[in-house]
């Protein structure tokens, strides 16, 4: 059954993609990306580099004007998730300038994550599980301009939410080495020791897997939804619950609160999928 996008819905849609913007602008802005990963690549680039500048490989890697020439494209980048951000809240369908933005900059999340993939020797699970990231904007330029919620439209936002729960049990189960974020995560919110924590992990990545199946099992997907927005959820604010301190609040705040903020939509979209899967659609 097809029926419209709720206004509600809408807004959370809104608000998602908005923090996925605003979170990645800080990161960009103040912290750093993976950049090098690209513009460091001997194999790729000493050949161009080396013809182009008349400059060695190893005075390029070591100048201090090409680092400050990438940090400058960083920021800048980080000023077009700004923009994104902004456009969330003025995209509508008579106004297509902000539509093709959100397009532009969702784009654009797409080559970060690839320069994840590339920076992590090319791991596909790291790729994967920032799909409900990258996806959120193109989503909502769907919501916007067609407004409908239809079996097609919720099929997607189900493979998405599924790429991205594999991609983080592809690393809580073991099947890339675990990132010692994850552990540190697992102690500092809940006290466990390093074993437990490695135990627990592999236990949340089965669950991964199983509820990226059951998402797409009618009478299942419910529950597999709410299990999504609880893990999900956690493991954003997690970032801040187990990196947080009390003596430098601040420069906690300043540090992880982004990275709460852009994975919000691994908790929010599968709640915006629950109040789609309403009880007249499957």
């Amino acid at each position: 059954m097809v029926r419209s996008i709720y206004p509600y819905e809408l807004l959370l849609l809104k608000v998602l993609t908005c923090c996925v913007f605003a979170g990645r602008a800080w990161q960009h802005i103040f912290w750093d990306i993976p950049i090098r990963a690209l513009a460091w690549d001997e194999e790729l680039l000493k050949t161009p580099i080396e013809t182009l500048t008349g400059m060695t490989w190893q005075q390029y890697v070591t100048s201090m004007t090409t680092d400050a020439w990438l940090q400058g494209i960083a920021q800048g980048l980080g000023y077009l998730c700004v923009a994104c951000a902004v456009a969330v809240w003025l995209v509508r369908p008579d106004r297509k300038w902000a539509g093709t933005l959100l397009k532009i900059g969702g784009g654009y999340l797409v080559l970060l994550f690839l320069l994840y993939w590339k920076e992590r020797f090319q791991s596909a699970g790291m790729f994967v599980e920032h799909t409900l990231q990258w996806a959120a904007p193109f989503i909502l330029v769907y919501a916007v301009f067609y407004q409908k919620n239809s079996p097609s439209f919720r099929f997607w936002i189900k493979v998405a939410i599924a790429l991205t729960f594999i991609g983080h049990g592809l690393y809580a189960f073991g099947y890339y080495p675990v990132p010692g974020n994850f552990v540190e995560m697992m102690v500092g919110v809940f006290g466990l020791s390093d074993q437990a924590a490695l135990w627990w992990l592999k236990v949340a990545g089965i669950v991964d897997f199983i509820v990226a199946v059951a998402l797409f099992v009618p009478r299942l997907a419910r529950p597999a939804l709410v299990y999504c927005i609880v893990w999900g959820t956690l493991t954003a604010l997690a970032r801040i619950v187990a990196n947080f301190s009390f003596e430098l609040p601040f420069e906690s705040l300043h540090q992880w609160l982004h990275e709460v903020i852009f994975r919000l939509p691994h908790g929010g979209i599968p709640l915006l999928l629950f109040f789609l899967l309403k009880k007249d659609n499957r």
